[in-house]
């Protein structure tokens, strides 16, 4: 996947997002558009004619710690199968959920919709923008964090705790531009003239 691949991850995990909460009647009152969805820091200001109703912000970006030393992707594009590509840096992407319904009940009704639509969908299949791609696969999973380390997330905005749960996402792979060029066997030989039998 290109560098495309970390916003088009966020806009995936909001779509699913917006697909659940508008089919169930008591969370599509509280999340009215997929547009009051946004992916901006929970204390952001967003655009005057959005009404932010949920948060889905993407506050931190690790390396995956079991494919640090993949090895060298070889395309065949072009019917050349001497290039090879350097490994995809391949990314966890962790999430902050916040809602923003205006009220504790209303924020509480969201999140636990919330909850059960990335726990019943907690694969989503992501399709490429590039036509030669395949679709990538996000593994979604609840990441609780103890509340001292909420805090500090909410301390680092220099904004009052928020009722708030961290996601994250894996793996995302972001496709290295870094190529090497091998060359082919084409002729081979072995000469044994005075070599000892």
């Amino acid at each position: 996947m290109s560098h495309h691949v970390i916003v088009e991850a966020s806009k995936c995990l909001q779509h699913a997002l917006w697909l659940g909460l508008k089919e169930d009647p008591d969370t599509a009152q509280k999340v009215t558009a997929k547009a009051n969805i946004v992916l901006s820091n929970p204390a952001q200001q967003v655009d005057p004619t959005v009404v932010r109703q949920l948060s889905l912000w993407l506050y931190q970006v690790m390396p995956n710690e079991y494919l640090r030393n993949a090895p060298m992707v070889r395309t065949g594009s072009g019917g050349d199968d001497t290039v090879e590509f350097y490994p995809p840096l391949a990314v966890n992407l962790q999430y902050l959920l916040t809602p923003s319904t205006g009220s504790d009940m209303g924020d509480q009704l969201v999140l636990g919709r919330s909850l059960q639509i990335f726990n019943d969908q907690s694969i989503l299949y992501m399709p490429s923008t590039q036509s030669d791609e395949r679709a990538e696969e996000l593994h979604l999973s609840f990441a609780p964090r103890t509340i001292e380390e909420l805090a500090k997330v909410w301390e680092a905005m220099q904004q009052p705790y928020r009722l708030s749960v961290c996601y994250e996402v894996r793996v995302v792979r972001i496709a290295s531009l870094r190529r090497q060029v091998g060359g082919r066997v084409a002729d081979r030989s072995a000469d044994f003239r005075g070599k000892a039998a």
